[in-house]
C-alpha cells in the first residue's frame, strides 16, 4: 500500500473526478489479485495477441470475458487496488484505477521514500512509457517481497522497455509467464508473448549527468519529460 502522503500525491494527479472520492481510503491492498489468472490477463491485455494470452491465462472463458468479470468484482469493492513491491526505500507500485462505466487503467509509480509518488508509466487510454530499464527492473525483482520473483517481474512488464537487453528480457519474461500462468503452455507461445509485450515499449537508456533517461518520445523519463528533480529522484531510487 501507499502511505498517506504517497496516496494523496497520487490521487491529486487525477482531474475531473469528485475530490470527495479521491481520498486516501479509496486505495486498498491489491495483493489478493496475484493468484487470479484473470488479473494477469487484464494487466497484459493489448500488449500481446489475445490468443497467446488465452493459452497462458485463459480457462473455460476467454481472457476478454475473464477481464470483464474481474473489473466488475473490483468495482464492487469500491476501491482502487495497489500492489507495492516492498523494496522499502526506493520502492515501486502499481495502482489499478477506474471510473465506473467510463474507463480504467494501470499506473506505475516510483516511491523515492520521501512521501513523493512519481508516475513513470501508464497503460490506459493515454498510455506512456517505458518507465524502467532492464537493470532497474532486475533490482526491483530481487529486492521486492511481494509475491514470487516471477510475479514481481510480470507486474513490471508493462512499464519495462530496454532495446539493449531484449534477448535477456524475453527469456526471463517468458519464464515468468509460464511460472505464473499455464505451465503446460508451449514455451514458444510464452516467448512470442514476451517478445510482443516488450516490443510494445521500446527504447534505449543512457546517463545524462546524474540521471538515467530514455530516448522513447512517449517516456516520462525522457529529457524534457519529468521535471529534472524528479528524473534525479527516480534514478537514485532505482539504483
Amino acid at each position: 500500500m501507499l502511505n498517506h502522503d504517497e496516496a494523496v500525491g497520487y490521487l491529486n494527479s487525477f482531474d475531473g473526478i469528485d475530490p470527495e472520492v479521491l481520498q486516501p481510503e479509496l486505495l486498498s491492498d491489491g495483493s489478493w489479485l496475484l493468484e487470479r489468472r484473470e488479473f494477469w490477463a487484464s494487466l497484459l491485455y493489448d500488449g500481446a495477441d489475445e490468443e497467446l494470452l488465452d493459452a497462458l491465462f485463459g480457462g473455460e472463458q476467454g481472457v476478454f470475458d475473464q477481464m470483464n468479470d474481474l473489473w466488475r468484482e473490483i468495482e464492487r469493492t469500491g476501491n482502487w487496488p495497489v500492489l507495492r513491491l516492498g523494496t522499502q526505500a526506493g520502492d515501486f507500485a502499481l495502482a489499478i484505477w477506474y471510473v465506473i462505466d467510463e474507463t480504467e487503467g494501470h499506473d506505475f509509480m516510483v516511491l523515492p521514500g520521501d512521501g513523493r509518488c512519481i508516475a513513470v508509466a501508464a497503460v490506459a487510454a493515454h498510455s506512456y512509457g517505458p518507465g524502467l530499464s532492464w537493470p532497474e527492473a532486475q533490482r526491483l525483482v530481487e529486492r521486492g517481497s511481494l509475491g514470487s520473483p516471477a510475479q514481481r517481474l510480470l507486474l513490471l512488464v508493462r512499464a519495462l522497455g530496454d532495446g539493449d537487453s531484449m534477448t535477456d528480457m524475453v527469456e526471463q519474461v517468458a519464464h515468468a509467464l509460464l511460472a505464473v500462468g499455464n505451465a503446460a503452455c508451449p514455451r514458444e507461445t510464452a516467448v512470442e508473448a514476451a517478445r510482443q509485450l516488450l516490443e510494445d515499449r521500446g527504447g534505449n537508456w543512457s546517463m545524462h549527468g546524474d540521471v538515467l533517461v530514455c530516448d522513447n518520445e512517449d517516456a516520462a523519463r525522457r529529457l524534457g519529460g519529468l521535471p529534472p528533480e524528479d528524473l534525479l529522484k527516480v534514478t537514485q531510487a532505482l539504483q
